[in-house]
């Protein structure tokens, strides 16, 4: 059996860390476990190449350099079945287990090689942190339902008083620290910062160094908006983050909670993009028209579909009724499995969420949201985004603003930009291009940060 393996070193940026004077250490918190791995299941053939007996494990098939797998010895090929005395059954065990691990912990590997099988064991290893040569960067901690979760501020270097611009990132369970200089939004964060803007961001609950909060994939749209509430009211702690300067930037699900947060202090402007306005249920059905045409669905297929998909949308959105229940139906069995990944085996988690966060978002007002917000308002749409599709919820936050705020509101449409700041000249290219990660690295689009420093200087 012949694997692909490659030997990447970790990128890190330069520069020196420094921990401002006026942050208190973080006294709760450890670093999260880094593997340096990259993983896929074991399947029949990769079993049988190895004289295994049973198909389980997961395969290695990169090792980076700074991981707690090169540390410990694993190499690519490796077939992981053991860790800690707990056997691994598949990735998504193997990612759930080191997310509870933290830095300076022993984890022990049981594994085969070649056919034979070894053990090893290590000290686990953590992520560098965000580090640059123009900026400082805060590493602290923000009390949040009997855990902690972890915020991070990049500051300007050496400025005493920062506009600071807090950030609230999608709808993903990702973490946001240690972006990589690759990632669209490391991209926005760094230019930002060197145009003289502190920018404040946040883990979700679960994420990152997050330490005794319930999984971001558990949480329900609620406890997330009042998550990046809680940091939000942490801003004036920092003496170095000027408080009548606030700016908050949400893209995509952080446009959706961006005017919903309690804002104390209040924010001077609020930017967003590629959002929605309308309700959770309109979106759903519109998404289901439009996102699987350009997907490559047949239009006579699509219209075949629709009410099937309808029904669905409003059983789950307004009738409420949970996963579980509507599988017992078989067409909306399938459909949740084909288009939602959905798992049987994991009931109550639909697109990497719990039912329940997309059920709440059906019942939030943001058009109230907007109305009520006096500031400035920025909203930005790229015009080949097929996952935030519509002109016309973006022109609505601005029309809203401005009937009950004149002036206010501000209107943007990027050509050739999509939902991931990339650069894309239609929405058929952007879907194909969603998944390739080679083509995003080199065509993310800067006109989103010319837009955003454009209207931060004239508010």
């Amino acid at each position: 059996m012949v694997f692909l393996c490659s030997m990447k070193k970790l990128v890190i940026l330069t520069g020196i860390y420094l921990l401002l004077s006026t942050t208190v250490n973080s006294q709760h918190i450890r670093r999260r476990a880094f593997m340096g791995t990259a993983l896929i299941n074991v399947n029949d053939s990769i079993a049988k190449a190895n004289q295994m007996t049973e198909t389980y494990g997961i395969l290695i098939q990169t090792v980076l350099d700074g991981g707690t797998g090169k540390k410990a010895g694993l190499q690519c090929g490796d077939i992981l079945i053991n860790i800690n005395n707990q056997k691994i059954t598949s990735k998504g065990m193997f990612l759930q287990l080191i997310s509870k691990m933290k830095e300076g912990d022993e984890i022990h590997f049981e594994f085969f090689r070649n056919g034979t099988l070894m053990k090893t064991k290590s000290k686990i290893l953590s992520p560098s942190k965000d580090n640059y040569d123009f900026a400082d960067v805060v590493y602290d901690e923000i009390p949040f339902q009997g855990g902690f979760l972890r915020n991070i501020i990049v500051a300007p270097k050496g400025v005493k008083k920062a506009p600071v611009i807090f950030f609230i990132q999608g709808y993903t369970c990702v973490s946001i620290d240690n972006l990589g200089p690759d990632n669209p939004y490391e991209k926005i964060i760094v230019e930002l910062v060197k145009k003289g803007y502190a920018v404040f961001k946040t883990e979700k609950p679960g994420m990152g160094d997050c330490t005794g909060t319930a999984a971001c994939e558990d949480i329900d749209f609620y406890t997330e908006l009042n998550a990046f509430e809680t940091a939000y009211q942490t801003i004036p702690k920092y003496s170095f983050l000027d408080t009548s300067q606030i700016y908050i930037f949400g893209h995509s699900m952080g446009g959706v909670i961006a005017p919903l947060i309690k804002r104390i202090p209040e924010a001077k402007g609020i930017a967003v993009y590629g959002t929605v306005t309308r309700s959770w249920f309109e979106y759903f059905i519109e998404q289901a028209r439009f996102q699987q045409i350009y997907a490559g669905e047949d239009y006579v297929d699509n219209q075949a579909n629709f009410l099937s998909r309808l029904k669905f949308n409003y059983e789950f959105l307004i009738d409420k009724k949970s996963l579980a229940e509507l599988a017992k139906d078989s067409s909306m069995y399938a459909y949740l499995q084909q288009e939602w990944q959905w798992n049987p085996n994991i009931p109550d988690k639909m697109s990497g969420r719990n039912y329940k966060f997309w059920q709440q978002l059906q019942d939030v007002n943001l058009i109230k949201g907007w109305a009520e917000y006096s500031g400035k308002a920025l909203a930005i749409w790229g015009e080949n985004d097929f996952v935030a599709f519509s002109r016309t919820d973006h022109e609505w936050i601005a029309d809203i603003i401005n009937h009950y705020h004149p002036g206010n509101g501000k209107f943007v449409s990027i050509p050739n930009s999509d939902h991931a700041f990339t650069y894309n000249q239609s929405m058929k290219q952007a879907v194909e291009n969603w998944t390739n990660g080679a083509y995003r690295k080199k065509n993310f689009n800067p006109a989103i940060l010319k837009t955003l420093e454009i209207w931060l200087k004239e508010n």
